[in-house]
């Protein structure tokens, strides 16, 4: 007589858990992918803008170390006959840095920077400068600027307009003064709708970031009634 041995039941997992667990890691590698894409979007701002605050102190730096004037200039920002020029000198560049060649053989006439390639190169993938505002000019500039006051009883002149480049720029003097500029900066990236205000004060060389308000999140509803009675009167 025969007896059958009933041998243990190998474990495994069936069709249906083998599908669970396939859905499950798809989702997980998904969230992971669209997290790294958002941040990869966001992070392209930020490293611009890090990158032009590190623009404007080599500038202020290589002006001192050198004694020469060093001109950093906005191709973007230009329009008209100034874009076209700066484009064709600097094709696809957002920023161009410049120093004064020869101050005393040859003054005004200024030369690109070779040390400032790799900060040019960097801005000009991440961002782009869409505004410059001037701020006010250096302290050995300002005291020349000022009108004289106006004799009593005389029309006063019109105030004469500071000079300024033919061209939206930002200037570091020697001295470690420079020219106080306001830029509004601005993702390559279409999907990041963020914006970037960077500042430097001229005469201390103080820089200031600050993160604007997204322009889709400024669209809000109406302000609804404030109580019931105003809402039945407005009906």
């Amino acid at each position: 007589m025969r007896v059958a041995l009933h041998q243990p039941r190998r474990p495994g997992y069936t069709l249906v858990e083998l599908l669970l667990a396939v859905v499950l890691v798809l989702a997980l590698l998904g969230a992971v992918v669209f997290n790294f894409s958002s941040f990869n979007r966001t992070a392209r701002l930020d490293e611009g803008a890090t990158q032009v605050e590190a623009l404007f102190r080599f500038a202020r730096a290589h002006a001192a170390s050198t004694g020469k004037q060093v001109r950093i200039l906005f191709p973007e920002a230009e329009s008209g006959d100034n874009a076209e020029l700066l484009a064709a000198e600097a094709p696809g560049a957002t920023v161009r840095v410049t120093s004064e060649l020869d101050p005393i053989g040859a003054p005004g006439v200024f030369t690109d920077v070779p040390a400032a390639a790799n900060y040019v190169t960097s801005i000009s993938d991440l961002v782009s400068i869409q505004q410059v505002q001037a701020g006010e000019p250096a302290a050995e500039n300002s005291a020349e600027s000022v009108a004289p006051p106006a004799e009593p009883g005389s029309e006063a002149a019109p105030a004469a307009e500071a000079p300024r480049s033919a061209f939206s720029s930002v200037t570091f003097y020697p001295d470690g003064t420079g020219d106080s500029v306001e830029l509004l900066l601005a993702s390559r990236s279409d999907e990041d709708a963020r914006r970037f205000s960077v500042r430097v004060t001229g005469i201390t060389g103080s820089i200031r970031r600050q993160l604007l308000a997204d322009p889709a999140a400024t669209e809000t509803a109406p302000p609804a009634p404030a109580t019931e009675a105003a809402a039945e009167a407005g009906k």
